[in-house]
C-alpha cells in the first residue's frame, strides 16, 4: 500500500521534471502552456532562475525511487488504482493491497481476516464520499473469473469525519473501540470494520466477527451494474 503511493508521488514528480525541461526547450507559445502544467503543482515558473532551482529540486526527487536511479519518464508498467469500486480492476488492487497489509507484523492479523471474508464474499466496501457501497469479490476464484463488474448500491454521501463519528463504536474512554484483532466495530452492524487506503484514495471496509458467515449485501437502491456478478 504504502509502494503505491510513493509510486504515484515520484510519478507525479516525474511529469512536473519532464514539462519543466520541455518548457525551457520550446519556444514562448508552448512554453506558457508547460507553465501552466507546471503552476498545477504548485511551482513558480516566473523567473529563469526558478526555473533552475525547481530543475534541480524535481531532478533530486526523481533519483528517489527504489533503484536510485534518475528516470525522468514515468513507467509504463505502473497501472492506475481504479477508484470506481464496481469494476474487478478495483477489487484486484483492493486484494493486492491486503496482502501486501498481510505481510507486515502489525497488520497481519486484520488483513488475514478481511482476505478470509473477501474469499467468503463478506466483505463490504464502503466509499461515503462518492455515496456507494459493495460486496467486495475474490478476482482469483474461479466462479468470478468473468466478472467484469459488480451492482453497487447508494448510501447518503457523507464527509469521512462525520462517517467514521456516526458508524464506528466508541469506548469508555472515548476511543474507538477495537475487536481483538485490532479492527473497528461498527456500531450500526456489530461488524468488525477498518478504515485504509486502497491506492491513493480512502475506503471503508465492514466483515462479519469471527464465527458469522452471512454473505455482504446492501439494503439501499442500486445504482449500477454491468457485465456479469453475483456478488450481491
Amino acid at each position: 500500500m504504502v509502494s503505491s503511493i510513493q509510486s504515484i508521488r515520484l510519478m507525479t514528480t516525474q511529469i512536473a521534471l519532464k514539462a519543466l525541461k520541455e518548457q525551457e526547450a520550446t519556444t514562448t507559445s508552448t512554453s506558457s502552456a508547460s507553465s501552466s502544467l507546471l503552476q498545477q503543482y504548485g511551482l513558480d515558473t516566473s523567473t529563469s532562475s526558478s526555473n533552475d532551482t525547481l530543475t534541480r529540486l524535481l531532478t533530486t526527487l526523481a533519483t528517489k525511487n527504489p533503484d536510485s536511479t534518475v528516470n525522468t519518464t514515468p513507467s509504463t508498467t505502473t497501472t492506475p488504482v481504479s477508484t470506481d469500486v464496481t469494476t474487478a480492476s478495483f477489487m484486484r488492487s483492493l486484494k493486492d493491497s491486503l496482502e501486501e497489509m498481510a505481510d507486515t507484523a502489525a497488520g497481519k492479523k486484520q488483513a488475514d481476516a478481511m482476505l478470509a471474508a473477501l474469499k467468503a464474499g463478506t466483505l463490504t466496501v464502503t466509499d461515503p464520499v462518492s455515496g456507494q457501497k459493495i460486496a467486495a469479490w475474490d478476482v482469483d476464484d474461479e466462479k468470478h473469473k468473468d466478472t467484469t463488474s459488480g451492482a453497487a448500491t447508494t448510501i447518503a454521501t457523507n464527509n469521512w469525519s462525520d462517517f467514521l463519528k456516526e458508524r464506528l463504536t466508541r469506548g469508555e474512554d472515548v476511543s474507538y473501540a477495537k475487536s481483538s484483532d485490532g479492527s473497528y466495530i461498527d456500531k450500526t452492524t456489530g461488524e468488525n470494520a477498518y478504515f485504509g487506503t486502497v491506492g491513493s484514495k480512502y475506503y471503508y471496509l465492514s466483515w462479519p466477527a469471527a464465527n458469522a458467515n452471512t454473505p455482504a449485501s446492501g439494503t439501499d437502491k442500486t445504482v449500477s451494474s454491468s457485465g456479469s456478478s453475483d456478488t450481491n
